[in-house]
């Protein structure tokens, strides 16, 4: 008898570890998801404003440098 009592108090005490540790470990994911997301609305938010003024900074106003223009370079014999 008090090896089946000894049996059922593990399985208690591994279900009741394994809930919490998954509760836990939700939680953090949902902190992290949510960390995330505000990061990409930040991102597209300076993305979109980068596109309004072409050529300024949006954090400063200051001119952006031009696109540079791309050469290839090519090995002479």
């Amino acid at each position: 008898m008090a090896v089946v009592a000894a049996v059922l108090l593990v399985c208690i005490g591994a279900l009741l570890g394994a809930t919490w540790s998954r509760r836990l470990l939700e939680r953090r994911l949902h902190q992290e998801a949510d960390q995330q997301a505000e990061e990409r609305r930040m991102l597209a938010k300076e993305w979109a404003a980068i596109h309004q003024r072409r050529g300024e900074c949006p954090r400063c106003s200051d001119p952006l440098p031009g696109p540079r223009r791309i050469t290839s370079r090519t090995v002479s014999d």
